[in-house]
This record gives structure tokens, C-alpha cells and sequence, in this order.
């Protein structure tokens, strides 16, 4: 049966009728709401007269059947034709087919998710109502579509089983009316003494309806207090600029107009926040398309090796608690003051080139002065934020690389001002909503003993997690895909969060709850987001503004305007010395990281994001106590030790994991991990880090102490072996080895092939020039830096199973694009020397070893994706028995799943080890009954939310089945129909360049992925394979892949300390193990200068 939503959006006086004046317009909010009214329940009856109580069961199939049908009209109907939602208000059989639907053909409509200081806009795929897939909007000035991890893995959050999905008052289940009631009790309370005794506990938000809601509380209730918690604090970069400069203000960062970029301990690329745009804008400087352009040049000072480390020229490796030093070093270079860098000396050789490596750093940055950028990261105390502002005002780069723009000042107190009230009796009701205080909150304030103090306690949190068990009441929250909402972009731009689908476990947004516990008059989100949507006074008429707003998702025009500010000239001279107490053996630093994949934790049930590998370690399903290769060696420790870590009289135990380019004496500990109240999928992963944070120590902690248990446990890791042993897998070079030599890439390795053509005539030779499309990719390598957004994006994309840790340990990881990361720290060294000899025997350790060699202690990174290399002579397509996988006249190697018998031939004969075979039913078995066989079954209700998620498009491979990357050839397919469809008689059914692309590009926010028409001289895919850095992974095979390779450069500084005059790591362990020279690459000099 088919379902229509209808709605006047511009007929109000039919609302204020209505007996719910409230709320407005009338929602149905949960399904009991909605199965009362007369025309639903006739329909019921008529439908399934035996099982119509099953309505009353919300785990029931047919609950979700009716769920799906309601959001099916969603997406049909309203405002289709121009993208946009609209509210439900009453559903009914169709009595014709709405406008611009035809089902089973997938919608796209703009959204946002929203984040701690701003929201990311998209636009998310909806198929017969059900949201399958998300990306960037890429309509937003400045937008490249990109996404990052978080996006990409959210919409799996919308179809998780385990979250809250019942209203509960002291853990008994209470319906949505009782609820109502309670908040209009407490905000009938609240009035007669001004909210005496009522707090707020609220996650941080760009939302203007929320500020809005927040300023009328206050008018309304002017005693009621509010507080802000957030593990993660990335407000810092907010509150340090409003007190550098004066007024409140937030930085923005242009890092596509910087030349030089210093990151003190900033992880810009991966664990701050907006690093999708970060990523963008820095990528965007790296793209080279000749020789005789400039990349940015990246410095990084840093203790644990993150994805910007990995991408930096010039890394030097500190302790965090040292970065304060570093920075007034660099800024006594800059600004006049003193700095002292003796203390920095103690720390031993590895910091022994400190003095110059900043003092070179900082003569770049003079000589970048207005396009230059210092930076410090979350981590990082008050001081070293308010240093790198004073430097970046004195060169000029406020402005220009550095906006600030004008924020409303927040007023909120700190988790810890509330355990003060709530110790000393100040609160009677207590509203906490989204956060998890009880997992999250500082170990020093015995949260769950404060928290009980609060006569009453309500909270809004989207599971029944370790909060919710101190909880009087408990209200399940809705999905950002459920909810109408709005946020502000990094650059201020409004942006709308309207809803795809109902709620499916009957949410309720954080603007309802506060609007009704303040009593407002309006409590609908609908009607509050276009109340302030109404403040920004938009162009045009409301109506139609209002309409062009959600159909693009975005205000256009909004963005912030650079607000006039100058530096307070007095802040460097009140700006007090940090007091650094340096770790060493005995003493070691602790330091709390935001993990890559739980965030804080919130991603913990998230089963995507567990088995995604850890874009730098490589680990999954697990923390680990990261550790460098020397301190491990002094403590007696080795990979997989089970340690126990005491800080101040607290202690945890975790597995320790040797971390090449990790600082010395400091111990990296990832959040997010080791949940006691969570979902299936994230229970017992990993171990809980937040016993050991302090409120004066919540980034990192020094004086702590290691001792080994004896014990061991498992760690697993998708890529065991780190270095690519001379091979040249990845190709690199310095900017000037490639101005002098701009075709290296395809230099290196090159040799006279004893056959260039292979035995047999290859039959795709004739067949392609019957196609009229040849399909390639090429990715450049100067620009990925890493961050796994394509892979996930691939997943959602392609239904890609998880598979648990046990069977990615055996090597069964389903993931069809994979990063690989390589380290390298051989310099080269002389022809028979004790070095040299040294390097090529270390070649034959077991991986094992390699957590003892000191090449690790200083290496580079080096990453690449790697996916299907869809060879036109592909090895797999000559093994396969029964022909499965074949070659198209359009370049694409193909699997046909229904002939493959899984004797994996293929994957055998696969040089570039990218096929991956379903050993179980990945997608019917639960990962902890995959040995069960057909006794082995998932939950109905995890069954049912699983099939919503997955793309009609693509088949869902069982057993026994091969599965690789197939370019995405379903979006191969409605390109082609649309194609067919837009040219009707012409007969021109050639797909238009560059139309649409693969969902690993798509999603990429570097950009750095291309797919496209090889026939087309003028697609962007064409361009770069006429790159001089262009190259194929392993030529020597002649399989001839149509993915290839454009080679990193990059752009050191001759006059660093740990300059290379030889070239990158890989390029030195490549001459010294293929025996080649350096002829035609310019001078012979020195390894690394300064070093051994």
C-alpha cells in the first residue's frame, strides 16, 4: 500500500484550531498516536484483521512495515519537485501518483548533521523513504561534497536496534502522554520562583533555534541554571580568540591562502573539528599540475602521531607538556620575548635539533608573513592558543589566513560548577540532554554519586547507556534524520536539518524538550525553526524563502562577516609561563586523544566505525596504550602487554601498542572505548580511559607510573607489516628532485621487460572499441591524506558487511577499499657499509620485529587507497573456472554473483590483494554466531532496522560469494538511464563529462580521488593521466590497471635540521635496495642532515 503525506505550510489559522495549540501544527510522533486515528486503524482491520495487535508490539515486523510505509510518503510527495520537506500531518492511500515520484528511483534531499560549534550540510538518498546514504552538499559556496568519517558512519546510528526506544520513569516503561504531562509539571513548577533549583546539563551547539530557546528560559525562568559539558573540548579555539581579541569572536582557517602552516599539537586533519573542510582547503594547495608550482609546507610539533603528522614536511617530535616551551621558543623568535630552550634539551637527542628546527620554522613564517598560519590544537592550555594568536597577529595573517568571526558569548558553566551545586544541594530537577556525564564526566567528581543528589533527574539521550540508569526519567532522542533542526555552518552560513524519515522509535528532539519544560507556547520543532528562520530576514517572500531554504539547505547570503577586531597588545606580557614538568622513565605523561572512530564514545555502538582501521595504527574493535619504540624498550615492553597505568592513585590496565614516531616517556590513551551500559556491538571493545582524567588534567597528566601484569592481550591490526622495503608501491619526491626530474614516477623501477605483451591475445583489446564509455580513476597521492571518509563511504555505498574481530584477525575483512599506510626511516646509506647492511637484513625480520628497530623512532608516513584495479589483462578473470568475474566493453571487471562457486582462484591470483570472499553469512548471522551456521540468527528487531539501510541497487552477496569494488556500477547504470531518458529521440545517450562519480570520490573532502570517461579528453580523470607524476602499481605485471597513481611531492625546507637532500625515506630505501643511483636527480649529499 502506498501512503501520501499532504500539508499547507502557509495556512495557519487551520492549526491554531486545532486543540493542541501548544505544539502547533499536529505531528504523529509515535505509532501509538497515529494507529488511533479512525482511518489507520480501518485500514488495519481491513489489512491484517488477525494481526492487528501486533500494532501494540514495537519490535514487531509489521511495526516497521507501517514505519516504512509513512516514510515512503515522506520523500514522495510535498515539495519533491524542488528536494525539500515537508511536516507530516496526516497520511492516506494514494489517489494518484504525487508529482516528480516514481518508485523505486532514490530522492535526494538537503539536511545537516550537527556538531559541537558547527554543522555539516548534505544532502542524504532517500529510496521509498528510507535514508540510505550521505554526502556533502556541494551546493554551499566553498563546498567540494566531501564528508568525513563521523557522516559518513551516522546513518547506521539511525538503524541501530539498541537505541532508546521506550519513554521510562525509574527504569518502568511510561507512555508519551504521561511524559508530556511530567514536563508540563516541572514547567508549571519552575514558573512561581524564576527555575530556583532547575539546571540544565547541555552538549555544545551552533543551533540558533536552541539559543533562541535558551534566551526565552532565561527571560522566563532568569534563576534556572545552565551548564555545558563536552569531553572533547573544542571550544577552546573560541574562547582563547574572544580573549585574545577582545570581543567574542571564533577562527576560521584559510589554509588554501597559507604558504607555510605550523601546527602546535593541532590535528587539523583529523581529530579537530570542521576537518573535512580543514582537509579541503590544505588539499587544495597540494594539487599540483606542473612542476613549477608551489605547495603549501607543513610544520608539525607533536607527541602522538596523528594524520596531520603523517602529512607534515617537517615533524618534531615532543612531548605534549613541552608544547608550551616550544611555542614561546617560536614566539621569542617572532614576537621579542624570551624563550627559553634549555628545558627542552633535557628531553635528550630526540628534541636536540629543537633550538633550530624552530628557530628555521619560525624564519619561514617572517618570510610567509600574511600568508603563513600557527596553530594550536584542543589539547593544549590557554597560554600556547593565546601565544599563536600574538604571532599570528604580529605577521599579519589575521584576516587573511585567520578570520574571526562574531559569536554570541556562552555563559555556560562547567560540568564541575554543577557537581559543586548538586554536592551542595542547589538542584532539585536536573535536565541533562544527549550527554553521558556518567561515562564521560571527570573521574574526580564522583559523577553518579553527584548526580543522585538532584531530587529529580530527566534526561534526553539517544540510548540507555550509563547515564540512564541515574535517571528518574529517561525520553528516547530522535535522530538528526528524524528531526527538523538548524545549524551554522564553520563559516556561519544557516543550514536546515528537516527529516527523512518518522521517528522511528518515537524520539523527541532536544527543542521540543526545552520548549516544553519552559512552557513555551510553541513547542513544535517545525514551527520553531521557521520562527527563527524568520529573525534572519530573508530576501523575498517568507514563504518562498522559506521553500528555497530547504530545498537547498542553506540560507544563501548568511555566512559571517570577518568581524574588526586587534589584538590585545598587553596579552603576551600577561600571558604566564606554563609549568611544564617534563616526563621521563620514572614519570611518564599521560595524554587523553578523541579517538578517529568513537569520537568521545558516542560511536561506540557504531559497528562501521569499529572495524574501520585506525587510519594510523591500524587497529580495530580495540584501544591500546600507545607507547614510542624507546621507552617500550626501557620498561621491557613489547606489543600486546597487558600494563597497568596509575595517575595520582587511579589506575586502568591496557594492552600496549608501539607506535612508531610516538614521543618518548608519554603513553597516548584513545577515549571511547570500554563502555559498561552499551549496544551490542560495542560491548567489551576495548578499555575505559576516563577513570584516569582529572577536571585539571581532562588532555593530559603527568607523573604516572607503568607496571608490566604479565599478562597478554590480543590486538589485531589490518596491516601488520609497515614498511614497503624499497619496493615502489608509492612514489614520492621532494619539490625540487621533481622540477628537475618532472617524469621520475615513471622512472623509478623502470626496466627492460623481457616480454611486453602477454601470451595471448587479450580479447578486451577489440571489445573495447565497441564501447562507448572507458571507465578509469586516478588518485592523487600529494593530495589523500588518509582519513578513511572513502571508506565508509563505500561501505554504506555497497552493503558491505562487518565481519568482528576475530575474523579480521584470520584476514577477512570485507572492506573493498582499504588505506595502506607505510612508514620509512632508512637513510641512505653507502654500498656495503655496517648501515647499509643493516637495512637490507632488517628486510627478512618477521613483523614482529619491527617494533625494536630504531628507523621507527623519526620515520615519514605514506598512505594510499587501495581498491580494484580493474586491469584491462586482469590475472582473477584467467583462474575463475566459471567465469564469474569478466570484463566488460567498457573496462570494468565484473562479478556475476550468482555463478561464482567461491573457489577464490582469483583472489590468489590478485597482485593487489583486493578481493574479499563472504567465508559466513555476514549479513543474516550476528558476529558472535557466525560458527552457529542456521542456528545462528539475528534479532527481529536488529533484522528489520539492518534491511532499511542497505541500497536497493546493490545486491547483498551471501556465503561462499567473491566481492570487490565494482567503480560503483550501479551509479554507471542510472547515469546511463538518465542519459537514455534525458535524450529521448536523439538517440545522444553518451553520459555527460564528469556527471556523477563513484561514492569513495564523492565523498573524498580532499578531492583526491577522480573517476570518470577515459574516451573524453576533456574529463578531469583523462587530465591527470596525462600527469607527469601519473604511474601503475606494479608495471612489471602488465595487467594494466585503469586505477592509477599520481606520486607525492614533498616541500621540505633545505635549511631544517632533518632536511633530506636525497629525497623522501622511500625514495633512499628504494635506490639502496633496487642498487639503482642518482643520476639525473640532482647533487649526491648528505642523508639527513644533523641526524645519524
Amino acid at each position: 500500500m502506498s501512503v501520501e503525506h499532504t500539508t499547507n505550510l502557509s495556512d495557519r489559522s487551520d492549526r491554531s484550531d486545532r486543540s493542541d495549540k501548544a505544539s502547533g501544527m499536529h505531528y504523529w510522533r509515535g505509532l501509538e498516536e497515529l494507529s488511533h486515528t479512525p482511518e489507520f486503524q480501518q485500514w488495519v482491520e481491513r489489512e491484517f484483521p488477525e494481526g492487528a495487535s501486533e500494532w501494540t508490539d514495537p519490535l514487531s515486523r509489521r511495526h516497521f512495515m507501517r514505519i516504512m510505509s509513512a516514510s515512503f510518503a515522506l520523500a514522495g510527495v510535498g515539495l519533491a519537485a524542488s528536494g525539500c520537506r515537508r511536516p507530516e500531518e496526516k497520511i492516506e492511500p494514494f489517489a494518484q501518483m504525487p508529482e516528480n515520484y516514481v518508485h523505486g528511483v532514490p530522492q535526494d534531499f538537503a539536511t545537516a548533521m550537527p556538531g559541537q560549534s558547527c554543522a555539516v550540510p548534505l544532502v542524504v538518498k532517500s529510496t521509498d523513504g528510507r535514508p540510505i546514504k550521505v554526502e556533502g552538499n556541494k551546493q554551499l559556496p566553498g563546498s567540494n561534497g566531501g564528508t568525513d568519517r563521523f557522516v559518513q558512519a551516522s546513518i547506521l546510528n539511525l538503524y541501530d536496534p539498541d537505541r532508546a526506544s521506550r519513554i521510562t520513569e525509574g527504569g518502568q516503561e511510561r507512555s508519551r502522554a504521561a511524559a508530556l504531562d511530567f514536563l508540563a509539571s516541572v514547567a508549571k513548577k519552575a514558573v512561581p520562583d524564576g527555575g530556583k533549583g532547575l539546571s540544565f546539563l547541555v552538549e555544545r551547539s551552533s543551533s540558533p533555534s536552541r539559543r533562541r530557546l535558551q534566551a526565552a528560559l532565561a527571560q522566563k525562568l532568569p534563576n534556572a541554571r545552565w551548564f555545558a559539558h563536552e569531553p572533547v573540548d573544542l571550544d577552546i579555539h573560541r574562547r582563547a580568540a574572544s580573549k585574545a581579541f577582545g570581543k567574542s569572536v571564533k577562527p576560521y582557517y584559510n589554509m588554501d591562502l597559507a604558504n607555510v602552516i605550523v601546527s602546535l599539537d593541532c590535528d587539523f586533519i583529523g581529530s579537530e573539528e570542521d576537518a573535512h573542510n580543514h582537509i579541503r582547503r590544505f588539499a587544495g594547495r597540494r594539487h599540483l599540475q606542473n612542476p613549477q608550482q608551489a605547495p603549501n609546507r607543513l610544520y608539525v610539533a607533536e607527541g602522538l602521531m596523528t594524520l596531520t603528522g603523517m602529512n607534515a614536511d617537517h615533524r618534531l617530535r615532543l612531548p605534549a607538556s613541552a608544547m608550551g616551551l616550544a611555542c614561546r621558543v617560536l614566539a621569542g623568535e617572532l614576537l621579542s620575548m624570551p624563550g627559553d630552550v634549555s628545558t627542552l634539551l633535557t628531553l635528550g637527542k630526540v628534541a636536540s635539533s629543537a633550538d633550530r628546527w624552530l628557530t628555521e620554522c619560525a624564519s619561514d613564517l617572517r618570510a610567509s608573513a600574511g600568508n603563513g598560519l600557527v596553530i594550536a590544537g584542543h589539547r593544549q592550555p590557554l597560554e600556547v592558543h593565546l601565544l599563536a594568536h600574538a604571532i599570528n597577529a604580529e605577521l599579519g595573517n589575521i584576516g587573511k589566513t585567520v578570520m574571526l568571526h562574531e559569536v554570541p558569548e556562552s555563559n555556560e558553566g562547567t560540568i564541575s560548577d554543577l557537581a559543586k551545586a548538586l554536592n551542595s544541594g542547589e538542584v532539585e530537577t536536573l535536565v541533562i540532554l544527549g550527554s553521558n556525564p556518567a561515562y564521560t564526566a571527570p573521574a574526580d567528581l564522583s559523577w553518579a554519586t553527584a548526580q543522585r543528589k538532584a531530587k529529580t533527574v530527566v534526561r534526553l539521550g539517544y540510548y540507555e547507556d550509563e547515564t540512564a540508569a541515574l535517571c528518574d526519567w529517561h525520553l528516547p532522542a530522535a535522530h538528526y534524520l528524524e528531526s527538523w533542526g538548524d545549524g551554522l555552518a564553520s563559516d556561519g552560513t544557516l543550514l536546515a536539518i528537516q527529516p527523512l524519515i518518522a521517528p522511528l522509535l518515537g524520539g523527541m528532539t532536544e527543542l521540543e524538550l526545552l520548549a516544553r519544560i519552559g512552557g513555551l507556547e510553541v513547542a513544535d520543532p517545525y514551527a520553531i525553526v521557521r520562527e527563527t528562520f524568520e529573525t534572519f530576514k530573508p530576501e523575498g517572500t517568507l514563504e518562498e524563502a522559506w521553500k528555497k531554504f530547504l530545498h537547498d539547505g542553506f540560507l544563501a547570503g548568511s555566512a559571517s562577516k570577518p568581524a574588526e577586531v586587534r589584538l590585545d597588545q598587553t596579552i603576551v606580557a600577561r600571558t604566564q609561563p606554563q609549568k611544564a614538568e617534563l616526563p621521563d622513565k620514572e614519570k611518564l605523561e599521560v595524554v587523553f586523544a578523541r579517538d578517529y572512530k568513537m569520537d568521545d564514545g558516542r560511536y561506540n555502538n557504531n559497528g562501521w566505525l569499529q572495524e574501520l582501521p585506525d587510519p594510523v595504527t591500524k587497529l580495530v574493535w580495540d584501544n591500546a596504550v600507545m607507547i614510542s619504540r624507546k621507552t617500550a624498550e626501557e620498561l621491557g615492553l613489547k606489543n600486546s602487554d597487558l600494563v597497568e597505568i596509575t595517575v595520582s592513585g587511579r589506575s586502568l590496565r591496557g594492552p600496549i601498542w608501539v607506535q612508531p614516531g610516538f614521543a618518548d616517556y608519554s603513553l597516548g590513551l584513545a577515549l571511547g572505548y570500554g563502555r559498561q551500559k552499551t549496544g551490542r556491538v560495542g560491548r567489551g571493545t576495548g578499555f575505559d580511559v576516563y577513570p584516569l582524567r582529572t577536571s585539571d588534567a581532562q588532555n593530559f597528566a603527568s607523573g604516572a607510573t607503568l607496571r608490566k601484569t604479565g599478562e597478554t592481550y590480543s590486538l589485531v591490526s589490518t596491516q601488520t607489516h609497515w614498511s614497503m622495503e624499497g619496493r615502489p608501491i608509492i612514489r614520492e619526491a621532494n619539490l625540487e628532485q621533481y622540477r628537475q626530474s618532472p617524469e621520475f614516477a615513471k622512472k623509478m623501477g623502470e626496466e627492460e621487460l623481457p616480454v611486453e605483451a602477454p601470451l595471448y591475445p587479450n580479447p578486451f583489446d577489440e571489445l573495447k572499441k565497441k564501447g562507448l564509455h572507458q571507465w578509469g580513476m586516478a588518485i592523487d597521492l600529494n593530495m589523500c591524506v588518509g582519513c578513511s571518509a572513502c571508506v565508509l563511504a563505500c561501505q554504506s555505498e555497497n552493503n558491505v558487511p562487518i565481519v568482528g574481530k576475530d575474523q579480521v584477525r584470520r584476514g577477512r575483512v570485507m572492506h573493498w577499499l582499504r588505506i595502506d599506510r607505510y612508514y620509512a626511516g632508512h637513510p641512505l646509506a653507502p654500498p656495503n657499509s655496517p648501515e647499509a647492511k643493516q637495512a637490507f637484513f632488517e628486510t627478512f625480520d618477521f613483523e614482529t620485529e619491527q617494533q625494536y628497530q630504531k628507523w621507527i623512532d623519526e620515520p615519514q608516513v605514506v598512505t594510499q587507497p587501495m581498491l580494484c584495479q580493474h586491469c584491462e589483462s586482469a590475472p582473477c578473470e584467467n583462474v575463475c573456472p566459471v567465469n564469474a568475474t569478466s570484463h566488460d566493453q567498457e573496462g570494468l571487471n565484473v562479478m556475476t554473483y550468482n555463478r561464482c562457486v567461491g573457489t577464490r582462484y582469483c583472489s590468489n591470483n590478485c597482485p593487489y590483494k583486493v578481493r574479499r570472499f563472504n567465508y559466513f553469512d555476514y549479513n543474516k548471522r550476528p558476529i558472535t554466531q557466525l560458527y552457529r551456521g542456521p542456528f545462528g540468527h539475528r534479532q527481529d528487531d536488529e533484522w528489520d532496522l539492518m534491511k532499511m539501510i542497505k541500497n536497493p541497487d546493490v545486491t547483498v552477496r551471501m556465503r561462499g560469494v567473491m566481492e570487490k569494488c565494482t567503480y560503483c556500477i550501479q551509479r554507471i547504470e542510472q547515469a546511463k538511464i538518465a542519459q537514455k531518458r534525458q535524450a529521448g529521440a536523439s538517440g545522444d545517450v553518451i553520459v555527460k563529462t564528469d556527471s556523477f562519480t563513484t561514492a569513495c570520490a564523492q565523498a573524498c573532502p580532499a578531492g583526491a580521488i577522480v573517476f570518470g570517461d577515459l574516451k573524453k579528453p576533456e574529463s578531469r580523470v583523462s587530465k591527470l593521466k596525462q600527469s607527469d607524476r601519473n604511474y601503475t602499481v606494479l608495471p612489471f605485471l602488465l595487467t594494466k590497471p585503469r586505477t592509477t597513481y599520481l606520486a607525492k611531492i614533498r616541500n621540505p625546507n633545505p635549511r631544517m635540521p632533518d632536511y633530506m637532500a636525497k629525497g623522501p625515506f622511500t625514495l633512499q630505501e628504494f635506490e639502496q635496495k633496487s642498487g639503482e643511483g642518482e643520476e639525473g636527480r640532482g647533487e649526491k649529499g648528505e642523508g639527513r642532515k644533523g641526524s645519524e
